[in-house]
């Protein structure tokens, strides 16, 4: 085989690569993509990453376990799945569609029925399919590239995330009338970048925390210092080589990073979300427990460097509790979040085992809207998990326990895998991000957002991304088998002058 690197410009993973770079880019610059144009524009270029992907030259390389390969598939099987046609009868005994079945028959005076899609709404559940291809897209294609271009995609999503923190700082300082709100008056003083909601943009910046302060856990002391004996221990080591640990560009990349994660940090709390803030300061702290003993990927500190972390991630928990307490904002719909939840609860069990179809939640509420709740019209249950169970019944219960399932198992393989490498950091770190949106989506519905929704994909392909098979790496390490029992050593013929005793007689 030849060793010349393939070009670029023909290499597969290339194309996915520059492709994830633009549709990352342009995910949250018109209303986080939360538009019908927007949107549009992403499903299609998601539909170019998915046609480049199927049809490129198999790489040979099996990225996912079969598990995963299962939850994936189904999960963009499912929606398909409920525009599945049955007879106007059966459809009519489904849970849940009784009422709507009477309606249809008092409308259409008696006329024949014949068949009618599982979904309530076959339209909407279209759309809700079109809407999942972005996502898809992102993680089919972000998880067949090598652990090096997603790590140069990482840097390109705490860029994104930067820039939108500080454009929501900016917003904040201008006020609520400052031009670079682009025509959103309704988020006030609050910060919302190019979002369209304050809580969707504290979304993506309590997933962009952790990841910043991985890479910067990652940076800090890493590696030996140059012409570093293996054999010399701390204390043999010269004074030349602990300053070398303090390089300019190391120094550069750590400043860097200190400076994202502090301007992602400012943005998040000037965004005024109470559960932002409140998951920040989780994320501070499990970022603090995971990275502190392994900076650098050995913790070349020691012990003072663990407890000087440990320090530094405590004063700011304790610097940004007043913070939450005075200065976040209470949700407006938290009054009637509960109200919600209560009549989301209803509706599933009107509809479940099979649920109403995807997309199909705003029409299905109006018909379980609280009595003493007027005057709002409930679009989103502020759950999503209570969402999918209204939506997909069963089927949603049992996906997101085994989404549960691989995602503590894949835990247990990133934490025991290997020396601690800096994309290793930025896994552990993605991790913790995706723990932040899990439970956001507890009172919230970021991952109904376009954008948080591509990025969440993102993040799940950084976390669940296999190295090259560590077995197939000594194999390739070991010479070619000859046919023979290769466990023995070989047999040389001894020369004849050596086979004679000079000391014999």
């Amino acid at each position: 085989m030849s060793d010349i690197p393939p070009n670029r410009a023909t290499d597969p993973g290339a194309v996915l690569f520059y492709g994830l770079i633009v549709l990352l880019a342009f995910a949250p610059l018109f209303r986080a993509g939360n538009r019908p144009l927007p949107l549009l524009v992403m499903e299609l270029a998601a539909l170019a990453l998915l046609i480049w992907r199927f049809w490129s030259p198999p790489t040979g390389r099996l990225p996912l376990s079969q598990p995963m390969r299962i939850f994936v598939a189904l999960l963009f099987l499912l929606p398909l799945a409920q525009l599945l046609p049955a007879p106007f009868g059966l459809w009519a005994d489904l849970p849940g569609r009784s009422y709507y079945a009477e309606a249809l028959r008092q409308t259409r005076e008696g006329a024949d029925l014949h068949w009618r899609a599982i979904s309530l709404i076959p339209t909407t559940t279209e759309s809700a399919w079109l809407a999942l291809l972005p996502p898809l897209a992102v993680f089919l294609a972000a998880i067949h590239l090598t652990g090096q271009q997603l790590l140069r995609l990482v840097l390109v999503f705490l860029g994104i995330a930067t820039a939108q923190a500080l454009l929501g700082l900016i917003q904040y300082g201008d006020g609520p009338d400052s031009v670079l709100r682009f025509g959103n008056a309704w988020m006030g003083e609050s910060a919302s970048g190019t979002y369209v909601n304050r809580n969707h943009l504290a979304g993506l910046l309590e997933m962009a925390l952790p990841v910043g302060l991985a890479l910067l856990a990652a940076t800090v002391g890493h590696g030996r210092p140059p012409h570093a004996s293996g054999r010399r221990g701390r204390r043999g080591r010269t004074f030349r080589q602990w300053l070398a640990r303090f390089s300019v560009a190391r120094l550069n990349q750590a400043a860097l990073f200190s400076a994202a994660a502090i301007a992602i940090l400012l943005g998040l709390i000037f965004t005024r979300s109470r559960t932002g803030v409140s998951l920040a300061m989780l994320g501070i702290l499990l970022s603090t427990l995971t990275f502190s003993w392994r900076l650098g990927g050995r913790n070349v500190y020691g012990l003072m460097g663990t407890f000087t972390a440990v320090g530094i991630g405590l004063a700011s928990l304790i610097g940004l509790a007043p913070v939450w307490s005075r200065f976040t904002l209470q949700d407006p719909v938290e009054d009637g979040r509960w109200k919600i939840f209560d009549a989301t609860l209803q509706a599933i069990g009107e509809f479940f085992p099979l649920g109403s179809g995807a997309g199909t939640f705003e029409d299905v509420m109006r018909r379980f809207h609280p009595a003493d709740f007027p005057g709002v019209t409930i679009n989103r249950a502020h759950n999503d998990y209570l969402e999918w169970l209204l939506e997909f019944g069963l089927i949603a219960g049992v996906l997101i326990a085994v989404w549960l399932l691989l995602y503590l198992r894949q835990w247990g393989r990133v934490w025991k895998r290997g020396e601690w490498t800096p994309f290793r950091f930025a896994q552990a770190g993605a991790g913790i991000a995706l723990s932040l949106m899990m439970l956001h989506t507890l009172v919230d519905f970021n991952l109904r957002i376009p954008a948080n929704a591509v990025f969440t994909a993102f993040l799940v392909a950084v976390f669940f991304h296999r190295p090259p098979d560590e077995e197939r790496r000594r194999s390739s390490r070991r010479p070619e088998s000859s046919g023979k029992n290769d466990s023995q050593p070989p047999v040389y013929p001894i020369p004849p002058e050596n086979q004679v005793n000079p000391f014999a007689e």
